[in-house]
């Protein structure tokens, strides 16, 4: 018996030994592990509440292997936090939950459903009662929103060894499609049940949405809008009838709100009405679109439409929808659309097959065979009333065409407007007189030859526009031009056909003094007429003479561009100005500072004297040489002091010459005067500065002064020599860097305007609207007309055609370059052309390049008898800065057109304790700063060299040390460079950009300091200096002091090793 007990209990391990073990959490090896049973293995469930799997109860491992063996959904609540294990099944439940649920307190998952659960397991704990529910209704975000669903659970509680609750084991089955489906056939057989009852279509509409009302979930808003064409609607003409134009329109869709769910009607999200050609709200756009499907249509909610949706009180869920559906409804047996149900669709719900399939049946029970004879009744009811409708309206239409075909023939004929009818291959058939007057055309059986009256160029456009139309059939609206003057204008307040032979001519000339507009502007227009089929039957064309128009917005287009041109001539002469007014300043202030050394120097030497005197030395005298060698300095400073205000002065005087000339504040006074006499005697004024200037003037007296006897002629002496001032300074400044100086002076009188005869071709300027003819006025007698020309010839450079329609103008001189050469502030010519204007003269000119220029103007006098007690010798008038300051500059260094000397000088300085010298070049091309500049570095014991522009610059600091080919004893010592920024040939910007490309190049061996010396202290000029290399920018006018100043911190700055010296532009 003992034998036979173990030997029972041996073939028991041995049957053990060969069962297969399925217990997959005890050997992760073991084979055929599904895919879902991996996953669980590799969850980490050391962060779990539960545990690493070793250490789970043996209880958990069974409920584990028994609820993901399970083929339903199914889960394990485990522990007081009810952490939880779920099946593969169940993961079809949660959606986006998984797997970040597995193995986690269901809390932080499940958190807009979880209190339900929470005291459900918490019950169980308590109760140990299995919990049944069905059809229970939850908010589940699982699909990215929260989405109603319905569910059926069993939850059994699990007893632990202990005799407590210590976990429930669900099982759960999702009935959310059965409970919406059972809901929503409800809602069908309430809605067919209610419109079964329908008598009119009215009646259907009123009971579709009574029938609808009770589904709040599915339908939170609905809108129902019935279709009718605008013919129905609006009582209009039938929907076959013609346009007036002839072409065949069909009706537009009228929608009228039938009734409304959940939104007032009228909401601005509800209009009453809604024309589908004519509105573009997102709801027509969505019925246009479900009206061409003959289905439905499915929209999300635009942004705007969302803020007014927020606005509702929302049926259902309380919420908005997030989707508008538009759902035609159309007769089963039909094509024809009977209306639209829009229906903001459930926010809970996503929009699947069954929710389609729920609202098209709904619009079905609308459209059921039971209702189709509500439907035809309707129909036949409406096309009897069109039938009416349309005979009434043919009569109707019949009656008002015979009243509109005569009312549109008078209006063709007395139109201001050309009219024509053309066939769609060019025939005109009929026009009215006015398009035959504008075009030039006849009306016959020839096509229209528009070729023969079309400037150039335009037919092949108004060919291709007619083609354009007929392809396109739309019309055609254009602008063309006929050569021919215009006839007709619009602005004749009572035109008729009678006065249409007017030709209108621009107001204006143009530039050259020709009339303006030789050919007809016409605006064309093509408007095509269709038949029934759509083809083109006939074209309309209009014709309108815009000639005027045209000309109006070519004088706007010319006075914009005068108006920014003069804008920028404005800033250009007050940044040219301001320069001209601020560059003798900086000379001003050093002559000063030179004259109060000099005088103090003086005045030392003198009391060095007295005090060996008092001292009873033997006697020591005054330099005398060196007292006057300080006496002359002082009196050239103060010379040039002079020179400088007369410079300024003039700036002055002609920009409140100019200024009163704006202001009409400018007057011409007639005085009996000597012609001859009063120009004689101002060219002597002349003789001491063209002596200086090497300049020859030759004044010739034409014949007609003694055979006209013009001793004595009424003339304003001080304008007319303001003129003649003006010319003659032009003329010394222009040539006084020629090699031939020579100006010569013609005058004479005439009794016929001297541009009428014009012997030397001279290029009179236009005369201009704004100096009127002042010489009509009583004060000038009735005395015989003599006009008084006055020509000045020179032998200067001459000008091109470019420069010479620049002058006379305001702001302008003949180019750039002649501001950098020769200064001035170009408005010396312009006044003069004002002055002569004045005087009832011209002014003009004639030059060729290198040839010279003469100008020549003239002004009306009347011949006078001299006045009790006039004399013969009248004091002339004469701006003597004017004469100064033209030829002052040859008195400065500029002998026979050549510049002042280029080698360094040294002027030893007046103490022993002399502070460290500098080798320095001034490159400045005012000739007066540049000598005011070199005298006081020389005098402060400085080497100075000169250039007079930025090539010569380059020119000397080749030769110096700093060129890489100047390495023996004869190379030019330099320190550093003074460089004006605004000067000819090569300006201070360009000179210091060359000289830093040629150091990066190692031509210059190092650096080279630079500083900018300018009168123009605009922010973007320092800046344009910086950024070009300079090392510092002092602004004119500046003390010699401050100037050494920044010498000795520029030149240690680069002695330390910096690009730059450490300080602020002396600004």
């Amino acid at each position: 018996m003992g034998d036979t007990g173990n030997l029972s209990v041996a073939r028991a391990g041995q049957v053990k030994n060969q069962r297969r073990v399925f217990d997959w959490l005890s050997d992760p090896q073991l084979e055929n592990i599904t895919p879902f049973q991996r996953f669980v293995l590799d969850v980490d469930w050391k962060t779990s509440p539960l545990g690493p799997i070793e250490l789970w109860p043996v209880q958990l491992r069974q409920m584990v292997l028994l609820v993901i063996q399970d083929p339903s959904p199914a889960v394990v609540y485990w522990g007081e936090d009810s952490t939880i294990v779920y099946n593969e099944a169940y993961t079809h439940l949660i959606g986006q939950k998984h797997p970040a649920l597995q193995g986690q307190d269901p809390k932080i998952e499940f958190s807009e459903i979880w209190d339900h659960f929470e005291k459900l397991l918490a019950r169980q704990r308590e109760t140990a009662q299995t919990t049944v529910e069905a059809n229970a209704f939850l908010l589940l975000h699982r699909h990215g929103f929260l989405e109603e669903t319905y569910f059926s659970w069993k939850f059994v509680p699990i007893i632990g060894n202990e005799g407590w609750v210590v976990g429930s084991h669900a099982t759960v089955v999702e009935v959310t499609r059965e409970v919406i489906g059972d809901r929503r056939l409800s809602d069908v057989q309430s809605l067919s049940r209610e419109v079964s009852l329908s008598r009119t279509i009215k009646d259907l509409w009123t009971r579709l949405m009574r029938g609808i009302e009770n589904a709040d979930k599915d339908i939170p808003i609905a809108l129902l809008y019935s279709v009718a064409d605008s013919a129905t609607s609006l009582n209009l003409a039938p929907s076959n009838s013609e346009s007036p134009s002839g072409t065949f329109t069909m009706p537009s869709a009228i929608c009228i709100l039938e009734g409304s769910i959940g939104i007032t009607p009228g909401h601005e999200l509800a209009p009453n009405i809604i024309d589908l050609e004519l509105a573009d709200t997102c709801l027509a756009s969505s019925m246009k679109k479900a009206k061409l499907q003959m289905g439905p249509v499915v929209v999300p909610v635009t942004d705007r439409t969302r803020e007014q949706l927020k606005k509702l009180e929302w049926r259902g869920f309380g919420v908005p929808s997030t989707h508008i559906g538009v759902f035609p409804i159309i007769p089963n047996d039909s094509t024809s659309l009977l209306a639209f149900l829009v229906i903001g669709l459930n926010p809970r719900r996503p929009f699947d097959d069954d929710y389609r399939s729920f609202l098209v049946s709904l619009t079905q029970q609308v459209t059921n065979p039971q209702l189709s004879a509500v439907i035809l009744r309707e129909e036949v009811e409406r096309r009897q009333f069109l039938a009416r409708q349309e005979a009434l309206d043919r009569d109707r239409l019949s009656r008002e065409l015979s009243e509109s075909e005569t009312k549109f023939a008078k209006f063709a004929t007395r139109a201001p407007i050309g009219l024509a009818v053309l066939s769609p291959d060019g025939f005109a058939q009929s026009a009215n007189d006015l398009w035959k007057e504008l075009t030039q055309l006849p009306v016959s059986s020839m096509r229209v030859a528009w070729k023969n009256v079309l400037v150039e160029g335009e037919f092949e456009l108004v060919n291709a526009a007619w083609d354009k139309m007929l392809m396109e059939k739309k019309p055609i609206d254009m602008q063309t031009r006929i050569k021919r003057p215009c006839k007709y204008t619009p602005f004749l307040s009572e035109q008729t056909p009678q006065s249409q032979n007017i030709t209108w001519k621009a107001p204006e000339l143009d530039a050259e003094g020709n009339v303006q507009w030789e050919n007809t502007f016409i605006g064309l227009s093509l408007y095509p007429d269709f038949d029934d089929s759509g083809e083109i039957t006939s074209v309309m064309s209009c014709v309108t003479d815009i000639s005027a128009v045209k000309w109006s917005e070519s004088q706007l287009r010319r006075k914009m561009l005068q108006a920014i041109e003069l804008k920028k001539q404005t800033e250009r002469h007050i940044d040219l100005t301001s320069h001209e007014m601020r560059n003798p300043l900086s000379a001003l202030i050093g002559c000063a500072d030179e004259i109060l050394a000099s005088l103090n120097e003086v005045r030392s030497n003198l009391q060095e004297s007295e005090a060996s005197k008092s001292l009873v030395l033997p006697s020591r005298k005054p330099d005398a040489n060196k007292s006057l060698h300080l006496l002359d300095e002082a009196i050239e400073a103060a010379d040039t002091i002079i020179y400088c205000a007369m410079h300024q002065k003039r700036i002055i005087d002609d920009i409140l010459t100019l200024s009163r000339l704006d202001s009409n504040l400018l007057l011409v006074s007639p005085e009996p005067s000597q012609p001859l006499q009063l120009v004689t005697g101002a060219l002597k004024m002349f003789d001491a500065e063209l002596k200086r200037a090497k300049t020859t003037l030759k004044f010739i007296e034409e014949e007609s002064l003694t055979s006209l006897q013009a001793q004595w002629t009424l003339l304003d002496p001080s304008r007319v020599l303001q003129v003649l001032i003006n010319l003659m300074t032009n003329a010394i400044k222009f040539t006084r860097t020629e090699s031939e100086r020579q100006i010569a002076i013609t005058m004479g009188v005439s009794t016929s305007k001297p541009s009428e005869t014009n012997p030397l071709n001279i290029q009179y300027v236009r005369k201009s609207n704004t100096s009127p003819d002042q010489t009509t006025k009583a004060e000038w007698g009735s005395g015989e007309i003599l006009y008084l020309c006055i020509t000045v010839q020179d032998t200067g450079r001459g000008l091109d055609e470019s420069e010479i329609k620049n002058l006379f103008h305001l702001f302008t001189q003949a180019s750039p370059k002649t501001y950098q050469t020769y200064g001035g502030s170009g408005l010396g010519l312009f006044i003069s052309r004002q002055l002569v204007e004045m005087q009832g003269g011209e002014i003009g000119v004639a030059a060729q390049r290198g040839k010279g220029s003469t100008f020549q103007f003239y002004v009306k006098t009347r011949r006078t008898t001299p006045s009790t007690g006039i004399e013969s010798d009248l004091p002339i008038l004469v701006r003597e800065d004017a004469l100064r300051e033209a030829c002052a500059v040859e008195t400065l260094g500029m002998e026979n057109g050549t510049t002042p000397s280029m080698q360094p000088e040294a002027i030893p300085p007046a103490s022993e304790e002399a502070p460290v010298i500098f080798n320095i070049l001034v490159v400045e091309d005012n000739l007066v700063n540049q000598k005011v500049v070199m005298r006081q570095l020389r005098k402060a014991g400085h080497i100075v060299s000169v250039a007079n522009h930025g090539e010569e610059a380059l020119e000397f600091i080749k030769r110096s040390e700093f060129w890489t080919e100047q390495n023996g004893g004869s190379a030019q010592k330099l320190s550093v460079v003074l460089m004006d920024l605004e000067m000819p040939v090569m300006d201070g910007i360009t000179a210091v950009r060359m000289i830093r490309e040629l150091q990066a190049k190692g031509s210059i061996v190092r650096h080279l300091p630079v500083i900018a010396v300018t009168a123009n202290a605009r922010n973007d000029q320092i800046r344009r200096s910086l950024d070009a290399g300079v090392d510092d920018v002092i602004t004119k006018p500046y003390r010699l002091t401050d100037m050494l100043e920044h010498i000795e911190l520029v030149l240690k700055g680069h002695a330390r090793g910096g690009s730059k010296a450490a300080q602020q532009p002396l600004v």
